[in-house]
Parts: structure tokens; C-alpha cells; sequence
């Protein structure tokens, strides 16, 4: 029987400096777009992915965009699964287009609201001169969800913004997922347990297969709960909430 693992990316396999032990030799495998390294896997997390891509067809699933999953240095062979779901990029690096016809209605249906929401999160950035950043991710010229971060990873700083907004804007369509210095405003049509479910569906074929998902956040919990088995990191947000005292593991 053919297993497939979809992967969640960052915080999953891979992480930025600053998440990585102190002791442990790193190897950069995702870059900022002058090239510069801003992600780093550990000997553990290389041999765990080495371990799947033999046994397994790895397919990454990703909030990630084209672009940046595009600077992921990792030997993946297979389709994705990007932008929460929104994309389903093929082998050849073009658009499931059936997937795209789902999706795309929708996305432009949404973008004044998506608007609207960026434009609310940049006010209250302004207003109380929180130093964060605020963008629409855009893909295959669909706009599909907002991002905040802060330059110098203040989380705290995103949750004000999170409850200013829960206090000021409507956020009935989205889901809003926090999760260290990234804080996601997500139309409720998205979701990587949507597009994971289409491709074991309609993309590997007529044969049984047996389906693991690996992911680090509550975001990643519907797409894992699809799955056959599910797989997590030690102490990563999905683990503290559903295995209470794992920080101590």
C-alpha cells in the first residue's frame, strides 16, 4: 500500500534561528529573497525527513505561497499544497485546475473583505505605533489571506492587535490563527484539511493509501484529523493543547 505524508513546513521540519538548540550544527534550507538563510533544520529533523522521502511520498502542505515556497531548498518531487489550502500546485508546477475552479470564485468574492481587514489591522498598527507589518498574501493573482508580523518577534504585540480586532472588525468569515510572530487572518473557505482531502481524492490515484499528516499548529489540526495517522513535533502548539504537559516530554 502506497503512504503518503502530507508535511506541514515551518516549525514542522524547519525553523528559524532563534527556535533552533544551541548546540546542534544547522543546515539552512529556506532563504529570505536576497538569498540570505532564514530557516534551519537540525541533524534530527534532516534525518526524520530523509526517513520519509524513502519511505514515503512526501507532499508539503504549507501556508506558504508560491514565492516562498519557492526558496525551500528541500528535494520535494510531488504535488503541494500551499497558502492554507488555497493552492494545489502540480508536479510541473502549474495549478489543479479543478481545485482552482473551487477556489478562485471565492477569493475574489472575498478580496473586499480581505481589504477591509488588512486596512483595519494597519490602523490599529498605526494608531497605537506597534512597529509591525501587515500584508495581503497574494498567489496566482488571488489575494487570499492577511499577515501580520513584528520585526523583532514581539508576540505580545500581535495579540493586541488580535483583540483590538475581535473588538472592532467582523471577524465571522475568518479564522484567525496566532502562532509566535505570525498572526493569520484566513477566509473560512480556506483550510489545508479542504485541499488534502481533494487530493487524496482525485490526485493519487484509484489504489488504498494510508495518509499521515505532520503539522505544529492548531491551524494544522483539521488537515491531520483527515489523515490516517497524525504526527507532531514535541511541544509545538498542537501538542500543548491536545497532550497537556508535553513541555516537560
Amino acid at each position: 500500500m502506497r503512504t503518503v505524508l502530507f508535511l506541514d513546513l515551518d516549525d514542522t521540519i524547519f525553523q528559524t534561528r532563534p527556535k533552533c538548540p544551541g548546540d546542534d550544527v544547522l543546515h539552512p534550507v529556506a532563504h529570505r529573497r536576497d538569498g540570505t538563510p532564514l530557516s534551519f533544520m537540525t541533524p534530527r529533523q534532516r534525518a526524520f525527513l530523509e526517513m520519509w522521502l524513502r519511505a514515503a511520498t512526501v507532499i508539503p502542505t504549507t501556508a506558504r505561497n508560491l514565492d516562498a515556497y519557492s526558496r525551500v531548498d528541500l528535494p520535494f518531487e510531488h504535488l503541494a499544497i500551499l497558502d492554507f489550502g488555497g493552492v494545489v500546485l502540480l508536479e510541473d508546477k502549474t495549478l489543479d485546475a479543478a481545485w482552482d475552479a473551487q477556489i478562485r470564485p471565492r477569493a475574489r468574492a472575498f478580496a473586499p473583505e480581505l481589504r477591509i481587514l488588512h486596512a483595519a489591522v494597519e490602523r490599529i498598527i498605526a494608531r497605537r505605533r506597534l512597529g509591525a507589518y501587515a500584508r495581503v498574501i497574494a498567489d496566482f493573482d488571488m489575494p487570499l489571506y492577511v499577515v501580520v508580523k513584528h520585526p523583532d518577534g514581539d508576540c505580545a504585540l500581535l495579540a493586541v492587535i488580535h483583540d483590538e480586532l475581535r473588538a472592532s472588525a467582523d471577524l465571522s468569515r475568518c479564522f484567525v490563527h496566532q502562532n509566535d510572530n505570525n498572526l493569520s487572518l484566513v477566509p473560512a473557505f480556506l483550510g489545508k484539511e479542504h485541499a488534502v482531502r481533494h487530493v487524496v481524492h482525485h490526485r493519487l490515484g484509484p489504489e488504498p493509501v494510508l495518509t499521515i499528516g505532520m503539522g505544529d499548529s492548531l491551524t494544522d489540526a483539521g488537515f491531520l484529523d483527515v489523515c490516517d495517522y497524525s504526527l507532531m513535533p514535541r511541544a509545538c502548539q498542537l501538542a500543548r493543547q491536545r497532550l497537556p504537559g508535553c513541555e516537560g516530554a
